[in-house]
């Protein structure tokens, strides 16, 4: 009998005694995976209005004592290093509101450090762990970016927004499976703050900010936040690897209330002239009102794609200027001035329309950050259907008549990507 004693308070202690001592790493929670290692591409060269890679690395995982216990005591005396072929790169705690026990890196793009990295994970309190993630293969393609981001809601609904997207058609590769997943970022912090994240199911596009957001609260109304959109290939197994295309948008909630319908929320890059640029790709129609909206600190210029049908008309919104804006057309070789134009009123670009035009007279008092892409929404219409691939472009200076025509090559040095059509409502773009 002593010994059958014994040996039940073996089994019954044993475990705790392991579980004291023991980092383990995450394989209970569906869509957070122990370790993981893809390559990533980005839409653009600037995401929030910082420089970013178009392709790089990615890779950590998530890390805990198995007792649970609390994770930032844990957190904060954790190392994580990752080590493959001779390189060695620390791994930091990524401390974001709902990506719990995450160990996150990511580098430059290196097709000799796409193999299975060593995780090292090392805490005074636990023992020393040593996990290994799996390889990214050599061929995974790249997922497809999504396009035509819109965000739409009412001025009773602009802190719990709508969210939606396009998606072009693909098939993921054989023994991957397909994920979106978004993420939003409050930017008004320096830190840029990861607030919430979302896991949707296979084919949705689209989704609700919610009331209050789980350690944080509701979204502000004079808020600028960003939204990642991240189409996703990944592996089954608790060891992720595979392949990620993220789309950068960022938007101030109070501005979906400045024309009525969704705001269509442009890609962002940087020209060869250094000028903030921000990139469409959606569908129009003859007299379809379509709402363009960067911000800029002095004024926008508007230029449609190759084979885009021209710009018919424009309107311009109201930010409370005590003086008109000042309207200029492109006559091919420079900008003219057309007209001194009040906010919400109606300027007709006459028979054939025009393919650029200039917004110029926007206070720089008003600090308008040429990186957000929903302080300034401006209305157009277009003279036919077809798809407008155009940009519009942040002026921080207005440029002597000289500099027009290097800014002009910048413009048409830009890449835009594409993606089929589809008939659209009325759509504002940011």
């Amino acid at each position: 009998m002593r010994s059958m004693l014994c040996a039940a308070a073996a089994i019954v202690l044993g475990p705790s005694i392991v579980w004291a001592d023991t980092i383990v790493q995450n394989t209970n929670t569906p869509g957070f995976a122990g370790t993981f290692n893809y390559i990533g591409y980005n839409s653009s060269n600037v995401a929030f209005g910082q420089p970013v890679a178009s392709e790089f690395l990615a890779f950590g995982g998530r890390f805990h004592p198995a007792s649970n216990s609390n994770e930032q005591a844990f957190a904060s005396q954790t190392t994580v290093t990752a080590t493959q072929d001779g390189q060695t790169f620390n791994v930091p705690y990524y401390n974001a509101i709902p990506d719990p026990n995450l160990f996150f890196r990511t580098i430059a793009y290196n097709p000799n450090l796409t193999g299975s990295w060593q995780l090292t994970v090392s805490n005074p309190n636990y023992n020393t762990v040593v996990f290994n993630t799996s390889a990214i293969p050599s061929n995974l393609p790249a997922p497809p970016f999504i396009t035509g981001l819109t965000v739409s809601g009412t001025s009773q609904t602009v802190t719990t927004p709508t969210v939606s997207w396009n998606v072009p058609a693909y098939t993921a590769p054989n023994g991957y499976s397909q994920a979106t997943r978004v993420f939003i970022f409050d930017l008004s912090q320096s830190t840029k703050q990861e607030i919430y994240r979302i896991d949707l199911a296979p084919g949705q596009t689209s989704f609700t900010v919610p009331t209050s957001i789980a350690g944080y609260g509701a979204l502000l109304a004079s808020g600028h936040y960003g939204v990642v959109v991240r189409n996703d290939y990944r592996t089954q197994s608790n060891a992720t690897n595979g392949a990620s295309s993220q789309s950068y948008f960022d938007f101030h909630p109070n501005a979906i209330s400045q024309f009525n319908g969704p705001v269509v929320v442009p890609v962002s890059s940087v020209n060869s002239v250094g000028q903030t640029v921000y990139s469409f790709n959606i569908d129009v129609s003859h007299g379809q009102s379509v709402n363009l909206d960067p911000a800029a600190a002095l004024g926008y210029i508007f230029s449609t794609g190759a084979g885009d049908p021209n710009f018919a008309s424009v309107t311009l919104p109201n930010l409370g200027l005590a003086h008109p804006y000042e309207l200029y057309i492109w006559n091919g070789t420079s900008f003219v001035f057309a007209q001194q134009l009040a906010a919400n009123t109606l300027f007709d670009f006459g028979l054939g329309g025009v393919s650029r035009f200039e917004v110029l007279g926007i206070d720089a008092s008003l600090g308008l950050d040429p990186n957000n892409s929903t302080a300034f929404v401006t209305q157009v219409t277009f003279t036919g259907d077809g798809t407008f691939t155009g940009t519009m472009t942040a002026i921080t200076a207005v440029p002597e008549p000289a500099t027009w025509a290097m800014l002009i090559l910048g413009f048409a040095g830009m890449g835009f990507m594409t993606y089929r059509r589809r008939n659209n409502g009325t759509l504002s773009a940011a």
